[in-house]
């Protein structure tokens, strides 16, 4: 395909709050798009992980975790983990029937036993944000030196996947530029 290639990434955070560099398996995802100049469009696809770029280093994600937690507590009196009022509207209710009960996962009770209070997660990965957009220059991310491709874990530990496609220039070795 000339415009691109499509694929995922996964990781299973291991923490609440975990920070995974996808920077390797995204320029593998690059080099086999064969993509000289374009962008490669990351999305997360989940509503507790976020995407980001900045710096990869172990003390920084701990500041990371730490900052992103005191900024949305867990155990703060959010409406969503209140899940006694939860579904609050018929919307609600359909929402929990097209992506939980129509695919064979359960009842509207076993839903609601599953369901996390995680809504310091939701609100943290609107923050930060779901989608990225990387530049491909000569088939490399166009990234500084410091910079890193992070999955922001919020809710985890879960298996986690992000969606890319690489959009762009395909060079041909035979054609003459």
């Amino acid at each position: 395909v000339d415009t691109g290639v499509a694929g995922d990434m996964s990781a299973l955070p291991r923490q609440e709050v975990s920070i995974h560099d996808l920077t390797a398996p995204l320029r593998e995802t690059v080099a086999a798009s064969g993509v000289v100049n374009g962008t490669a469009h990351l999305v997360s696809q989940h509503t507790t992980v976020a995407l980001t770029i900045n710096e990869d280093e172990a003390r920084l994600r701990r500041d990371y975790a730490k900052w992103l937690l005191a900024l949305a507590p867990p155990d703060a009196p959010y409406l969503h983990n209140d899940l006694e009022q939860r579904p609050e509207t018929e919307r609600d209710l359909a929402a929990i029937e097209r992506n939980w009960m129509s695919q064979g996962k359960g009842t509207l009770e076993e839903f609601m036993a599953q369901e996390p209070l995680n809504a310091h997660a939701h609100l943290l990965a609107s923050l930060l944000g779901t989608t990225l957009s990387v530049p491909v220059v000569g088939g490399e991310l166009a990234i500084g030196q410091w910079q890193s491709v992070l999955m922001v874990e919020l809710d985890g530990p879960r298996m986690r996947k992000v969606g890319c496609q690489v959009c762009g220039y395909v060079s041909h070795d035979d054609e003459q530029h």
